[in-house]
């Protein structure tokens, strides 16, 4: 697998990233089997987002790490946040009103309870 520098930074990672958008319908033991599989073929980027399952696909890695025979420390994890979903302000696919908040106090918030379901 071909490695990519990240940023300015002596680290490298791989230049594909095992996404885990829709790992909130996996099971931890399945999840841990993907994450496994990744990680044999060459993939030690994973890319998430808080928004993803609404916050149940970060649970599923988590619990899925826990399982797979990788070591987190042989893995590097993104999870982006700043988008915000409302509700009360949706209908379907449409969002009504504010989709962002990069607000000091949500990007805290945000990366609190990433820690905590990861």
């Amino acid at each position: 697998m071909k490695q990519v520098q990240l940023g300015g930074s002596n680290w490298k990672a791989s230049s594909v990233a095992l996404g885990i958008m829709r790992m909130n319908v996996l099971s931890p033991e399945k999840a841990a089997s993907v994450l496994d599989s990744a990680y044999d073929d060459g993939i030690d980027f994973i890319d998430s987002a808080d928004i993803y399952g609404q916050g149940k696909s970060e649970e599923v890695f988590g619990e899925a790490l826990k399982q797979a025979k990788v070591n987190r420390d042989q893995l590097y994890i993104q999870s982006k946040i700043g988008i915000v979903v409302d509700p009360k302000r949706s209908h379907g696919s449409l969002v009504f009103g504010k989709r962002y908040d990069f607000s000091k106090e949500h990007l805290l918030s945000a990366v609190d309870s990433i820690l905590q379901r990861l």
